[in-house]
């Protein structure tokens, strides 16, 4: 099976929990814009993200972004970066501009050859950008950025962004990056139970209902982990079921009630296709898992929860999974 982005745990650590315990200001930001692939007959698409941030000290930050590069001739490209970001506050602090710089790890479907439709390429680039940001009064912003992605196995991309973004900590003063103290608690103990919809890496993204059960345990006040049971549904070309185990890097916020996570683990499968030599009956397919999730705490016991997965696999049917649901906290 292909690499399915484990270097991402050591980097997300950073990015969520700073460099120690006392975690400072993070931010949530979401872009969208256009997208110009510079190798591929300089073809233009839409471009849309979101991103966390960080902050390590006032002019130092990490982040963890996730980019879909939308769909040009034969490339259908999304991914995620981790970055190191240097700032620079102007005007009393509420104008920042700052460039950043990491690993891009991607996920394109693209044209095949040999009998199929399309293959599932997994490769590794970096990225390049450059932001500037405009602080309200409020804790809101707007930003205007850019990315240039540079792979040596894929399209090189330039995205050209505009976005609105939201300080999840009441900073001390105007501006980016000031320090609070962390809201992180323990998790506890969660059984969730949720539904949604299974979504085909392909060129005609074939979907189907999905849904999960889930069991959650708190490992201190930034880490989780949890197994899961999940039903992919069962689409025109086949169907797909498994058991997860992923290990979580988590921080809360809005006096505890809102916590943001990202899970990593393996993904055994049972699955039955009817198209791709490949996949025809494969059976206990171990592939990966990256789940990207949101939780809000709306009474003692009881918990919202909305997910989003990514299937990653060796065999052309990575998939993303989109679930919502309710958990109990005992």
């Amino acid at each position: 099976m292909k690499n399915n982005a484990w270097w991402l745990r050591a980097a997300i650590v950073s990015a969520f929990c700073g460099a120690s315990a006392l975690a400072q200001a993070q931010e949530a930001t979401v872009y969208a814009g256009g997208m110009n692939a510079r190798n591929d007959d300089n073809a233009h698409t839409y471009a849309w993200g979101f991103e966390y941030k960080q902050a390590l000290t006032e002019h130092f930050s990490t982040s963890f972004t996730w980019m879909n590069e939308g769909h040009v001739p034969n490339h259908h490209r999304d991914g995620f970066a981790v970055q190191f970001w240097a700032h620079q506050p102007f005007f009393d602090r509420r104008v920042d501009l700052a460039v950043g710089v990491g690993p891009y790890r991607y996920y394109d479907t693209v044209a095949a050859s040999r009998g199929k439709r399309y293959e599932d390429d997994h490769g590794w680039g970096a990225m390049f950008s450059v932001a500037a940001t405009w602080y309200f009064e409020s804790r809101w912003y707007l930003q205007a950025r850019a990315n240039y992605v540079q792979s040596p196995s894929s399209i090189n991309t330039v995205t050209y962004l505009l976005g609105v973004g939201y300080q999840l900590e009441k900073p001390a003063s105007a501006g980016p990056l000031t320090g609070g103290n962390s809201q992180a608690v323990p998790t506890g103990d969660v059984l969730s139970v949720m539904a949604g919809l299974s979504v085909v890496n392909s060129l005609d993204s074939q979907n189907a209902a999905a849904e999960a059960i889930e069991y959650r345990h708190g490992f201190g006040r930034f880490f989780d982990g949890t197994v899961s049971l999940i039903n992919e549904g069962h689409s025109n070309i086949g169907s797909r079921q498994g058991v997860a185990a992923q290990a979580w890097i988590k921080n809360d916020f809005f006096n505890s009630r809102v916590s943001l996570g990202l899970g990593f683990g393996p993904y055994v499968t049972w699955n039955k296709y009817k198209q791709n030599r490949e996949a025809d009956g494969a059976q206990n397919v171990v592939a990966g898992l990256l789940t990207m999730s949101a939780a809000y705490r709306f009474a003692d016991h009881w918990v919202a929860r909305v997910s989003w997965n990514r299937v990653v696999t060796g065999y052309d049917r990575d998939s993303d999974i989109f679930l919502a649901g309710v958990g109990y906290k005992f």
